[in-house]
């Protein structure tokens, strides 16, 4: 199982576990995780992925929250629909859980991203 945290379109923040027993399993997950039937990757900082809604743009709308956060790290476009954040073994590639310290790191962002003086800086 991968342990992850999603944003929805709203804002919100929830944990979510993914099986990843196989690559059809784990994309089946992130697939229900975002809603959608294709997936897109932000390669952010220290090991941190966020999965979004390839299709969002005709999909979802924008997500003021999830732009913020990955702002942090990256300056990004634009995000729209969801966001899932996981893990990523930077030497493979592959995707793994968030570990405790990145959970901790995305539950700052979002913190912050939902504060009132940074939300009202996008």
């Amino acid at each position: 199982m991968l342990n992850g945290i999603v944003i929805d379109q709203e804002g919100t923040l929830s944990t979510v576990q993914i099986d990843s027993t196989t690559s059809q399993t784990r994309l089946a997950g992130m697939y229900k995780a975002l809603d959608c039937d294709l997936v897109d990757v932000v390669r952010l900082a220290d090991g941190i992925d966020c999965w979004v809604d390839d299709e969002g743009l005709y999909n979802a709308g924008f997500n003021p929250v999830l732009t913020r956060m990955t702002n942090r790290t990256r300056f990004t476009s634009p995000l729209l629909g969801a966001g899932l954040f996981l893990g990523v073994n930077e030497a493979t590639g592959e995707t793994v859980s968030l570990t405790a310290e990145q959970q901790a790191v995305v539950v700052g962002w979002w913190r912050d991203a939902t504060s009132g003086a940074l939300a009202v800086a996008l």
